[in-house]
């Protein structure tokens, strides 16, 4: 008896992310999971006026729309039986573009999925969702009441309660991943401002350094994606993925400075700033905007580290790439890229 190839469907490509997954399933496979997605065949659904370039041998079709019009999940899910939901937006020009594309968006495709008999909704969302950390000994996990405190934590937040709410009582299975800022080769050109900051060799640091934060090297978050696509149990699970443990924030610039053969001190600025332009972010959230260095700079004292026991126990989960090693395999892509 013939037997029909499955369909998956992939949001938010042409993305670091996604297109690294679609690599990953290209190559021979190593591991359960890459086994069960090599099955599928994929179809891509990019955002308009974004070009996906040559689509690689294990994408079928690509498709242009908006998620915020529910006309595009609903072309989008025909025939699909799995979906990776990576589109969403991080640094909008307008805070209400945050909710009409990461809740309102997720909705419509969720809305859409359900109508299509779709088996399983993966939906990326982020630590964000989750709020901050107790303590810098004291990781955030999936079984804490999310407090988000950003306009990006609370869109994606809503965006997983939107999930969850459309596929109660549905054939649908949702998994929803939080995954924390990641790292690693073809990163995106908004992180080359740290790089170079580490390079100089005294990058500014507010505080004292050694608040807590979680990152995730790339091919770490993939196996993450992997499993949650793939494993029977994670159906109706929230789940983490990070590095195996949280780093102290200075971590990450000596650690970059390693890479680039570059002795890092920081400097250290006063702790208050990060609370005054704590204070500028909200005013600016309030009338509906949004700037980037203001709201990093506001979060810059605050702890940020997640468990990734959770995964670990249920998914299988092992993250392979220590930090050193990610930021090695960063740096030489930027300095082939010629970036550095």
């Amino acid at each position: 008896m013939q037997t029909t190839t499955p369909l998956g469907l992939i949001t938010g490509y042409p993305g670091w992310l996604s297109s690294r997954l679609l690599e990953c399933l290209r190559q021979p496979a190593t591991t359960a999971w890459q086994e069960r997605l090599a099955l599928y065949r994929w179809r891509v659904l990019c955002a308009p006026g974004i070009d996906p370039g040559p689509l690689p041998d294990n994408v079928e079709t690509v498709q242009t729309g908006d998620i915020r019009e529910p006309a595009t999940a609903t072309r989008a899910m025909q025939g699909v039986d799995l979906v990776l939901h990576a589109a969403g937006i991080l640094h909008p020009r307008r805070i209400p573009d945050l909710y009409a594309i990461n809740r309102d968006g997720t909705a419509h495709l969720a809305r859409a999925a359900v109508a299509a008999g779709v088996r399983r909704f993966v939906f990326v969302s982020t630590n964000a969702a989750a709020g901050f950390a107790l303590d810098s000994q004291t990781p955030m996990r999936e079984s804490d009441p999310p407090l988000p405190e950003s306009h990006y934590g609370k869109s994606k937040r809503e965006g997983e309660e939107a999930l969850w709410r459309i596929l109660t009582d549905t054939r649908t299975e949702g998994v929803v991943i939080r995954p924390t800022t990641f790292y690693g080769p073809h990163f995106a050109e908004r992180h080359l401002r740290a790089y170079k900051m580490a390079r100089g060799g005294r990058p500014p640091l507010i505080g004292n350094g050694t608040n807590s934060v979680s990152m995730v090297y790339i091919d770490n978050l993939v196996q993450g994606l992997g499993l949650a696509l793939s494993v029977p149990a994670a159906a109706g699970q929230t789940y983490f993925f990070a590095d195996e443990k949280p780093y102290l924030w200075q971590d990450i610039f000596y650690a970059m400075g390693r890479a680039m053969n570059v002795e890092v001190r920081p400097r250290h600025l006063p702790k208050s700033l990060a609370a005054l332009c704590n204070i500028l972010d909200r005013g600016l959230g309030a009338l509906g905007y949004y700037h980037l260095l203001v709201h990093v700079a506001g979060e810059a004292t605050r702890d940020m580290g997640c468990s990734i026991d959770k995964a670990r126990d249920e998914l299988g989960y092992q993250p392979t790439v220590t930090l050193d090693k990610g930021m090695k395999e960063a740096v030489a892509w930027a300095q082939n890229q010629g970036w550095l």
